[in-house]
Formats: structure tokens, C-alpha cells, sequence
């Protein structure tokens, strides 16, 4: 007799194999995915850097001012509306802005529970802290060392 078909071997050999792949490629592309929302941090982190700076330096006390208000560009929060203070949260992110002397002015990005980005205004020193204990920093290529 001709039977077709495959027997339970075969399938199991196949669901191993996939499954050997899918625990090889999530992980990548989990990482993948959280590399492209911190491009968002960092973006918003440099437009809002060169706004702080252009701020201070038109300043008659030369300090960074404590929030966006008054800048010269505008951010969305998550729903889409104007931005106004010093901390607003994106789709993926709480930005908080430091201002005052040069040496302080700083802007954080914190992914919760994951990661916090921080920039210095004055040096454009960049640096991430990892929250959560998954090194995502060192995958992102992001400096681990404070500024």
C-alpha cells in the first residue's frame, strides 16, 4: 500500500525547528522595535536641545528656562496636543526638561520601567541608565556612562 502523508516525526521535527527560530528572532526584533522608539526620545531630545540653547543664549540671565513655554518650536504630546511645562508624555515616553545654569539643564526621556535617557543641554552629552535589569541600553548603542 501507498500511504501519503506525513508521519508524527516528521511534524514534530517541523514544530521544533520553527520553534528553535521563533526563540532566536523575537528577541531580535524586540530589540529592533525598541531601538526605533528611542530614535523618537533622541529626536525630540536634539530639536529640543537646540531650542533650550538658542533660549539661553537670548536670555538676560543666560540660564536655561525651567520649561518649554516661549521656546521657538512646539511638541505634540500623545493625543496631539500642544505640549506646555516642563514634562509631557509621548506614545512611549515621560520627557521631563531641567532648566537653570548651564551646568544643570538637562532633558530625560524614561521608557517606564525599561530605560532613562538623559542629555546635558550645554555639553550635548548623551547617556542611558537601564530601569528594568535587560541591558536594553548596550543594545541600543547608547552610552551607559553619565554625563
Amino acid at each position: 500500500m501507498n500511504k501519503k502523508g506525513f508521519t508524527l516525526i516528521e511534524l514534530l521535527v517541523v514544530v521544533l525547528i520553527i520553534g528553535i527560530l521563533a526563540a532566536i528572532a523575537l528577541p531580535q526584533y524586540f530589540r529592533a522595535v525598541e531601538k526605533s522608539r528611542s530614535v523618537e526620545a533622541l529626536s525630540i531630545m536634539g530639536s529640543l536641545s537646540a531650542a533650550m540653547e538658542r533660549a539661553r543664549l537670548v536670555s538676560s540671565n543666560n540660564e536655561y528656562p525651567a520649561d518649554i513655554n516661549g521656546l521657538d518650536i512646539t511638541f505634540n504630546d500623545g493625543t496631539g496636543s500642544a505640549v506646555t511645562g516642563s514634562s509631557w508624555s509621548t506614545k512611549f515616553f515621560t520627557i521631563t526638561v531641567t532648566g537653570g545654569a548651564e551646568s544643570a539643564g538637562q532633558v530625560v526621556a524614561v521608557r517606564s520601567g525599561s530605560y532613562e535617557i538623559t542629555r546635558k543641554f550645554a555639553s550635548g552629552c548623551v547617556s542611558c541608565e537601564d530601569k528594568g535589569g535587560n541591558n536594553i541600553c548596550a543594545s541600543l548603542g547608547l552610552s551607559t556612562t553619565a554625563c
